[in-house]
């Protein structure tokens, strides 16, 4: 759940002071192959500036690469079909009503945004995407990062990059949350959130031909991701077209289904004292914390793997229950944790069978706590 800010910190600047340099020439625009200028960057992306050498200041952070440059124009482009964006970095861009404050985050700089998982290497994004919703009153701190995930996230569902990307910001939303930050912009309450998007650079052909991307059907089979089920981990392919930066706003500032599900896994991992038992996923949660010795990035990427592809009714984790009414059919069949005198039917047919399990398994020991 996002962070209620409330009126006690005043919230400067989004991105602080302009900087004051003696000998800027270097003006952030993209070119086509000829030269043609294609857009103009807004200013803050630039922020800190590229500077053109001279009276001893360095050159910084450097050239966007390729994919970058692609999502820079493209998110352009988006916004401002015509070309008549503003390109001051003390001007936002506009996104249906919304401010944007776009900024390239600059990797091991000590200002810069990084998130981590257990111990793992710091993630920089590269962009970060502020939104302001002036009529909600909601801030959102978004982030991209365009990524070869192909090559660039080895660890399939368990990449750092992959989990710092869906999960970390719950976790962020959690200690904010716990520490009773509260936040006053422009004289008035704010909700303030964080969430990112992995962009892509690997096609959706490419990540599924890598089994490290395989997920589970609600036979418990591995089968390749759909773009859509890539979608609700909050993964979108960069294309050649605009269009997807569509889905990396919208997903900005709406969370998905699988949102829902790692917020609940980040509250049993950091606030398990205000851990809710309300479904059969918050009752498989909390079963696989106990049977398993999984790192916390681990037991996220099982996760998605098991509850990223929907069943026949649309409902994610379908392989769960399954699994699930596995579980207590053989406890059944031994004749352990109370079972053995029911019908196989009724332990098979139940419907909430984590919900069955965990009162067997991990009420005991809760309640002769």
């Amino acid at each position: 759940m996002p962070l209620k800010l409330k009126k006690n910190q005043v919230q400067l600047g989004l991105f602080g002071a302009s900087p004051e340099c003696p000998d800027i020439r270097n003006l952030p625009c993209i070119v086509d192959p000829q030269g043609k200028i294609e857009v103009w960057a807004p200013g803050s992306v630039y922020q800190p500036l590229l500077l053109t050498p001279g009276g001893g200041v360095s050159a910084g952070p450097g050239a966007l690469d390729e994919n970058e440059e692609r999502f820079v124009r493209h998110l352009i482009k988006r916004l401002y079909p015509t070309g008549d964006h503003p390109k001051s970095e003390k001007t936002p861009l506009i996104w249906q009503g919304r401010e944007v404050w776009f900024k390239r985050n600059i990797e091991k700089d000590p200002h810069s945004f990084r998130l981590r998982v257990d111990d793992s290497d710091w993630f920089y994004p590269d962009f970060i995407i502020w939104i302001l919703d002036r009529k909600t009153r909601t801030q959102t701190f978004g982030f991209v990062d365009p990524k070869g995930l192909a090559i660039g996230a080895a660890g399939g569902w368990s990449d750092f990059k992959i989990v710092s990307t869906i999960y970390m910001p719950h976790v962020v939303d959690l200690q904010l949350g716990e520490q009773g930050e509260s936040l006053e912009y422009e004289g008035e309450e704010w909700t303030f959130r964080v969430r990112g998007v992995m962009l892509s650079t690997s096609s959706l052909e490419s990540l599924t031909a890598h089994a490290k991307f395989k997920v589970r059907n609600e036979t418990g089979n591995g089968v390749a991701p759909t773009e859509d089920d890539f979608r609700r981990a909050r993964i979108v392919f960069q294309r050649n077209d605009v269009g997807y930066i569509d889905s990396v706003l919208d997903l900005l500032m709406q969370d998905t289904e699988m949102d829902r599900i790692v917020a609940a896994a980040a509250r049993l991992h950091h606030a398990p004292d205000s851990f809710e038992y309300d479904d059969e996923v918050s009752y498989d949660l909390a079963l696989r914390l106990d049977e398993s010795e999984q790192s916390e990035t681990d037991f996220v990427g099982s996760l998605l793997e098991d509850y990223l592809k929907p069943d026949g009714a649309g409902k994610l984790g379908g392989c769960v229950q399954r699994r699930r009414r596995g579980y207590l059919l053989d406890y059944a069949k031994e004749g352990v944790l109370g079972l053995g005198a029911e019908k196989a039917s009724s332990v098979r047919d139940n419907p909430n069978p984590c919900e069955e399990l965990w009162k067997r398994k991990l009420a005991p020991r809760i309640t002769n706590r």
